[in-house]
Order: C-alpha cells, then sequence, then structure tokens
C-alpha cells in the first residue's frame, strides 16, 4: 500500500497545443507542473521500490482546491471545521485532473496506467491545504 500526498494546487492535463503550422507541443507550464509532482512522488516513495507491475487499485484519491475568494465567511467557518464542500466546477475529475496525476505516477509508482483496474473512491473539494492525496496498492495474485 502506498499512500502519498502531492502538495499545491491539483493540475488538470491538458490536451497537446498546435502551433500554426501544425506541430504539437505540451505547454511549458504543464511540464513543469508534471515535474514538481514527480519529484514530490519519488521523496515519498520507499528507498527501494520498483514501480507496480500488476494491475492497481486506487483506494482513495482526494483533489483538494483552495477556497474561492467570494466563499461566505459562513462557508469558510465550515472549511475550517473540516467540512468537505464538493467543488462542481472545472477542471472535470475523471478526464483531465485524473489524466494529469496518472502521467506524473506512470513510471514512478506503477509501469503503465494501463494497469489501473479500479478506482473506490475519488472526490474533488475545497480546503484551507491545496493537495492531491493517493492511496494505492498493487492487486494481490490468488
Amino acid at each position: 500500500m502506498i499512500n502519498l500526498i502531492i502538495l499545491g494546487i491539483p493540475f488538470p492535463k491538458q490536451s497537446f497545443r498546435f502551433t500554426k503550422t501544425g506541430i504539437r507541443y505540451i505547454p511549458k507550464k504543464i511540464e513543469n507542473e508534471q515535474g514538481s509532482i514527480r519529484a514530490q512522488i519519488i521523496q515519498q516513495l520507499p528507498k527501494d521500490f520498483e514501480p507496480f507491475d500488476k494491475g492497481v487499485i486506487i483506494e482513495r484519491l482526494l483533489f483538494v482546491f483552495p477556497p474561492l475568494k467570494g466563499f461566505s465567511k459562513k462557508k469558510m467557518k465550515e472549511l475550517e471545521e473540516g467540512k468537505e464542500i464538493y467543488k462542481i466546477t472545472r477542471p472535470d475529475l475523471t478526464d483531465n485532473l485524473l489524466k494529469g496525476l496518472m502521467d506524473a505516477l506512470e513510471g514512478i509508482v506503477f509501469v503503465n496506467d494501463s494497469q489501473i483496474c479500479e478506482i473506490k473512491n475519488i472526490k474533488k473539494i475545497y480546503g484551507l491545504k491545496p493537495r492531491t492525496e493517493i492511496i494505492l496498492r498493487e492487486v494481490e495474485e490468488k
């Protein structure tokens, strides 16, 4: 079982961009963000960790975004008390947020993101400390 906490505002994976001549590229900001996430992950893994090469189950995945500037005092108090307030606006949970994180984990925590066979608990919420939390494990053979 691996438990990772990635500090910072969760970032969505963007599609490739294209130049006027049709050449595709990934924006530098996205490359830098993925590099930062990968560095945080590597620091948290055990020294002798080998990437999972069997099926992977994500037990919990939590994307925590900073509160909006327009939040009322009541909503801010609820956040301070630990109440979960769901984020129902962009970025979308299962496409952009998930893709960016899985790409960052690939080659470090598991060999390929196609190994993910189950995601049990996934949320995007507001919180006072922006971060991404992920608990995952390799499928045990029987």
